[in-house]
Parts: C-alpha cells; sequence; structure tokens
C-alpha cells in the first residue's frame, strides 16, 4: 500500500506545477521597435515599442550586426478585473506577468535545422482587459549566424498571474529572414 503512495505523490507534484493554457491570454501581432533620439545634453537613442502600431509579415535580420533580435510581441489580456467583482477584498488577480518565451526555431527550405525548447527570459505586466508589448530577443538565446535564409519562430509567452496561477499565451508563428546586406534589418531589432 505504501508504494502505491510514492508512485502518487510524485505524479500529484509534476501535475501541480504545469503551466496552463489561458485562452483569454492572446498573442495578437509582432511590432517592430521605433527609434527616438532625444537631444541630450548627452544625446540619447532607445527603442519604443507601441501596441498599437502595425503588424510586419516578417523581419528582415542581418547576423552578422545581430542585436538579439527583439520584437514586441503584443499580449492581449481578455480576462476580467476582479476587483468590481469583490467588494470586500477588491483587489485585481487577473493581470499577467510574463516571465519567459518558449521558442522553437526552424530553417524552412530543404535539409535545414530546427532547434527547439528555447527558453528566453522576460519581463513585463499586461492588465487585466487591456494589451502591451512584451519585449522578446528572439537571437538571443541563439546565434542568429547558426540560422539562415528563412527562419520560422514558434513561441508562447509563460507568465504568472495576480493570484500566483501559472499562465501561458496562445502559440503564435513569426517568419525572420537574414539578409546579408548591411543596413538591411530594423534599427531596433
Amino acid at each position: 500500500m505504501n508504494n502505491r503512495w510514492f508512485i502518487l505523490l510524485p505524479a500529484l507534484f509534476g501535475v501541480s506545477c504545469s503551466t496552463n493554457m489561458n485562452s483569454a491570454l492572446v498573442v495578437s501581432k509582432m511590432v517592430l521597435g521605433t527609434l527616438t533620439t532625444s537631444a541630450g545634453p548627452p544625446p540619447t537613442s532607445y527603442c519604443s515599442y507601441d501596441p498599437g502600431a502595425t503588424e510586419f509579415d516578417f523581419a528582415q535580420i542581418d547576423p552578422t550586426a545581430n542585436t538579439g533580435g527583439t520584437m514586441g510581441v503584443v499580449v492581449e489580456n481578455n480576462l476580467t478585473d476582479t476587483s468590481t467583482v469583490n467588494s470586500i477584498l477588491r483587489t485585481n488577480s487577473a493581470t499577467f506577468h510574463p516571465h519567459q518565451v518558449v521558442a522553437d526555431y526552424q530553417e524552412t527550405q530543404p535539409g535545414g535545422i530546427t532547434v527547439t525548447q528555447q527558453i528566453i527570459p522576460t519581463a513585463g505586466s499586461v492588465p487585466a482587459g487591456g494589451s502591451g508589448a512584451v519585449l522578446v530577443p528572439f537571437f538571443a538565446p541563439i546565434p542568429a549566424t547558426l540560422l539562415t535564409g528563412i527562419i520560422r519562430v514558434t513561441f508562447h509567452i509563460e507568465g504568472v498571474l495576480d493570484d500566483g496561477s501559472n499562465v501561458r499565451t496562445s502559440k503564435r508563428e513569426y517568419i525572420f529572414v537574414t539578409c546579408s546586406t548591411s543596413g538591411c534589418n530594423s534599427t531596433c531589432l
């Protein structure tokens, strides 16, 4: 009888740590950053990622000038703000806090290589009923020089809600195309 408990306990522990896909957390689009320069002094440049910007069908990346391939992944949080439901506690537990992206990379040409289950650390916050751009450096875990041609990236974002629930977004595919001409990629990519 005791042997059954030793088998059951690890199984229950494994299930309790799993991440549940939540259909209310949707990756709606991918946006490129916009370079902004402030006059200073000293003059500084930074990239901003607008969730309302137009999505690009694919992004070109120059492997020799790779700076991480950061894209703004727009996540729509369709969960209801729970602060209006419970008048006693008046807290919102539906804010999404992403902590990592799980991505698979695949070269689409015949004989192309596939790199799976790459963990990319990220951070941010997407409020309940809103949307936000989560910055993801897609070519930080693997060098862009490892892959060439048309690269399909399939990914989802994992994180937690304010109540401690482990959740993940819907899956999304995006295309990156390597280019060899100097300046062919976005300055914020």
